[in-house]
C-alpha cells in the first residue's frame, strides 16, 4: 500500500513538472512570477525556456520511472533531485527575504523528495515469479504429430495485451482456478472446468486478476514448435529469476524472443512496438541469445520445469 501511495504521489509530481516547464516555454513571465522571483531580461527568456526544458525532462523521467515500477530508480531519483527544490527555495528566500507565499511549493516539492524517495528504497521487493512455485508440462509435442497439448501455471497477476496468432488456433481450458479471457473485444471470466477456443487472427487476451495461481491446459491446432520452445524458455527463466513478478522476462531481447517464437500479434499502437521487437528478435537470433536459451531450456523439448 505504502509503495503504490509513493507511485501515486511520484506520477501526480511528474505530471505537475510537465505543466510547470510547459508554462515555462509558453508563458514564461507568468511562469516566473510564481516561481517566486522577477527578472529585468528585455524580453531575452533564454533561461526560461532552460528552466523548462529541465523540468520537462524531470517529469518525464518520473513518469517513466513510475509506469515502469523501477522502484529503487525511482527512489534514488526523488532522494537526489531534493536539492533541486531545495536550490529553488534558497533562491526565492535570497531574492525576496520572508517570501513565504511562494517559497510553500519549493517546501513541498522539499517533503515530497525527503519522504517519498526513502520510502521507496525502504519497501521490500514483492516476492517475483521465480519465488513461487512455477510449472510447465508439454504433454504433446507437434514433433509426434498433431496438436501440442501443454499444461502450466498463471500466477497472479500474469496478463497478456490484445493480440493474435496467425499460425494456429488456441483452446483454454481452466483445470484450476479463475482466468479472466478477452476474445474478439468481449471478456469472459473462467473458472474451473470452463473452457474457450481462440481461433486463427482472432484477438484475444488472458489475465489471472486473482490472488491464487491457475492452471491450465492449451491446445494449439496445427501443434507448433517454435509456440513449445517460447513455452519452455519462459519456464525456465522464471525457474531462474529472469522475469518479474508478472512473469514478464526482465531482458529486452528475451521479451522479443519469446513473442517472436509464440507468433504473437499486436493490435492497435501496440503494431509499432511489435516492429521494434521483431528487430530485437531478429538481432537476438543473430548474435546467438536464442540458442543459449533452447540449449539451456529447451533440451529435452518434453520436460517438467518446477
Amino acid at each position: 500500500m505504502t509503495t503504490r501511495i509513493c507511485y501515486r504521489i511520484a506520477f501526480l509530481t511528474g505530471i505537475g513538472l510537465l505543466f510547470i516547464g510547459l508554462r515555462f516555454l509558453i508563458s514564461p513571465v507568468k511562469a516566473e512570477f510564481d516561481y517566486g522571483i522577477f527578472t529585468n531580461t528585455n524580453e531575452d527568456y533564454s533561461f526560461h525556456y532552460i528552466k523548462g526544458i529541465r523540468d520537462l525532462f524531470s517529469g518525464i523521467l518520473l513518469l517513466l520511472l513510475v509506469l515502469t515500477k523501477e522502484r529503487k530508480a525511482l527512489g534514488i531519483t526523488l532522494l537526489s533531485a531534493t536539492v533541486v527544490p531545495f536550490g529553488d527555495f534558497m533562491i526565492v528566500m535570497g531574492k525576496n527575504g520572508s517570501d513565504w507565499q511562494h517559497a510553500i511549493a519549493h517546501l513541498v516539492a522539499i517533503a515530497i523528495c525527503m519522504i517519498t524517495g526513502p520510502l521507496l528504497l525502504l519497501q521490500k521487493t514483492k516476492k517475483s515469479s521465480s519465488d513461487k512455485q512455477v510449472s510447465f508440462n508439454l504433454i504433446r509435442s507437434a514433433a509426434d504429430g498433431g496438436p501440442t497439448v501443454a499444461e502450466c501455471d498463471l500466477l497472479p497477476g500474469a496478463k497478456t495485451p490484445w493480440h493474435y496468432h496467425t499460425l494456429f488456433s488456441e483452446k483454454f481450458e481452466i483445470l484450476d482456478g479463475e482466468l479472466e479471457v478477452g476474445k474478439a473485444g468481449k471478456r469472459y471470466q473462467l473458472k474451473s472446468g470452463d473452457e474457450i477456443v481462440i481461433l486463427a487472427n482472432e484477438t484475444h487476451l488472458f489475465y489471472n486478476r486473482s490472488e491464487s495461481v491457475c492452471r491450465i491446459r492449451t491446445t494449439i491446432d496445427p501443434g507448433n514448435i517454435p509456440f513449445e520452445q517460447a513455452s519452455l524458455i519462459l519456464l525456465g527463466l522464471a525457474k531462474d529469476g529472469f522475469t518479474n513478478r508478472n512473469g514478464i522476462p526482465k531482458k529486452l531481447s528475451d521479451l522479443a524472443l519469446f513473442i517472436y517464437l509464440n507468433n504473437s500479434k499486436m493490435t492497435g499502437i501496440m503494431k509499432i512496438a511489435e516492429l521494434f521487437l521483431s528487430l530485437v528478435a531478429k538481432i537476438a537470433i543473430n548474435t546467438g541469445r536464442l540458442k543459449v536459451l533452447e540449449d539451456a531450456y529447451c533440451k529435452p523439448a518434453r520436460q517438467i520445469i518446477s
